[in-house]
């Protein structure tokens, strides 16, 4: 009998060498790679405490993030017309959702110390908004200390913010594994 290969993968790269994938989920073109913090919640919205209402899963999603954000001196904001959170005109963190049969896929990410250049506008527009930018809690941070010495955060610290605030927000206890990252 006669096996097929399937042939390999070519993978389209954007002109900075990103790799690009396409994928099935709203928006438009997003990034994530070294320092973002990327949060997928599985929650049955179905059950108790939670809602089966995808708008108010993303304002809690977005309340998550805000409240993270305070921890660290940082005003996050929504937005009347996007989706994630926002600093003055820049979003700090995108929010993309998903759900099948109430059960939530995708998530968040914050930008906690990323390369600000994969978001170049001139090779992608993020989440296919024009005229805003992308900025990050290291540039929040650098903004607001004159002459103190900064100190940006790890992945792994604002992952433990996270956990607190999606047990507040969501009034629920998260059980921690061995590994948050």
């Amino acid at each position: 009998c006669q096996h097929s290969k399937s042939a390999p993968i070519n993978t389209v790269r954007a002109p900075n060498g990103a790799p690009i994938y396409r994928i099935e989920r709203g928006g438009e073109v997003t990034y994530h790679g070294p320092g973002q913090l990327v949060v997928y919640p599985l929650l049955d919205l179905q059950r108790h405490p939670y809602k089966k209402d995808l708008h108010w899963y993303l304002r809690c999603i977005e309340e998550v993030v805000i409240k993270t954000l305070e921890e660290y001196g940082i005003h996050g904001e929504r937005d009347e017309i996007n989706t994630g959170v926002w600093v003055n005109t820049n979003k700090i963190a995108a929010v993309g959702l998903s759900s099948a049969r109430w059960i939530t896929t995708h998530g968040f990410a914050i930008n906690i110390n990323p390369d600000l250049n994969m978001f170049d506008s001139s090779i992608i527009i993020p989440c296919g908004i024009e005229g805003r930018g992308v900025t990050s809690i290291a540039r929040e941070l650098q903004r607001q200390e004159t002459n103190a010495k900064i100190h940006t955060p790890c992945i792994t610290d604002v992952a433990e913010v996270v956990l607190d605030k999606v047990e507040e927000v969501f009034r629920v206890p998260v059980k921690s594994g061995d590994h948050l990252v």
